[in-house]
């Protein structure tokens, strides 16, 4: 499972890494365009002649103002003023983008691997009465699980239930299973009888590093 999680937030971060990258080569390619258009403007109103001299045959038209020449330059002027304008707005949002890319993908990498979780089927196994025929008196009151109570065994280990003569003696644990003296090899979400009256015991979680969770009910 870990290693599941690590691919998983490995692959979020390819992800994160080719959005930035694809988002920077169209930035990139678009101020280059833009960068590109700037320059053929400046150099189509740098080579605008100021106005041609009118001939002298004419003199009237040679006081005229050429308002046309004067158009083409303010529009050229605001041209570039707005491709310079947008040139700048895009490099901000494409570092605002990377920024938000990067912070999505080291979230991704830190999450920490969810807790593996193990669904038994606890309304099938009896639930303990308030006086199940099982209960002695002269059962230990001390230094033994209560009826009803989770508790973790391993492998060797022996716990005597509170109130009562059954001992849990744990022989084997393993990956999916336990196996417990009086009931034999117990799944993990099941339960099975045990000898003494009325008395199952239920395991939750069994794994290979020998560690079961268990409960004994009796009615």
């Amino acid at each position: 499972m870990d290693r599941l999680i690590a691919l998983l937030a490995a692959l979020v971060g390819l992800i994160a890494l080719g959005g930035a990258l694809l988002v920077h080569n169209s930035a990139t390619a678009t101020m280059q365009r833009q960068a590109t258009e700037i320059a053929e403007l400046r150099e189509a109103l740098a080579a605008t002649p100021a106005g041609e001299a009118a001939p002298r045959a004419n003199p009237v038209a040679a006081l005229q103002p050429d308002t046309r020449t004067a158009d083409t330059i303010a529009a050229l002027e605001r041209r570039i003023a707005s491709l310079e304008t947008t040139t700048s707005s895009q490099a901000t949002e494409l570092a605002a983008a990377r920024a938000a890319l990067d912070a999505r993908a080291d979230a991704a990498l830190s999450e920490p691997a969810p807790a593996p979780v193990t669904e038994v089927a606890e309304a099938e196994q009896p639930k303990s009465s308030a006086t199940p025929a099982a209960l002695t008196a002269d059962g230990p009151t001390t230094d033994c699980i209560p009826l009803g109570t989770r508790f973790m065994s391993q492998t060797g280990d022996s716990f005597p239930i509170c109130k009562t003569g059954v001992v849990i003696n744990v022989s084997a644990v393993s990956e999916g299973t336990a196996v417990v003296e009086g009931a034999g090899p117990v799944a993990a979400g099941g339960f099975a009888q045990l000898p003494a009256q009325g008395c199952t015991v239920m395991v939750f979680t069994a794994d290979s590093a020998g560690f079961a969770e268990m409960r004994v009910s009796c009615v």
